[in-house]
């Protein structure tokens, strides 16, 4: 799912608490956006890529200009 669908489904209240998880194969951080939808449910770049965020604090923005107060991060 891309940024924009990610704000039109949590505008319906179809999302879950967000999860930010350290990317197995690269340094950075994946988002997981989970909820009542069937898209992907990683946040992936317009061109369809994973999106991987290398700093946690830019991925955590991203989730706070969606309207998130509340996310999960795991190791």
């Amino acid at each position: 799912m891309n940024i924009k669908e990610a704000e039109l489904l949590f505008q319906a209240n179809a999302l879950a608490v967000p999860v930010i998880k350290k990317h197995d194969r690269d340094e950075g951080w994946t988002v997981t956006l989970s909820g009542m939808h069937k898209l992907n449910p990683l946040l992936e770049t317009a061109r369809g890529q994973v999106r991987v965020f290398k700093r946690l604090d830019a991925a955590v923005g991203v989730l706070f200009e969606v309207g998130f107060g509340e996310l999960t991060i795991v190791r």
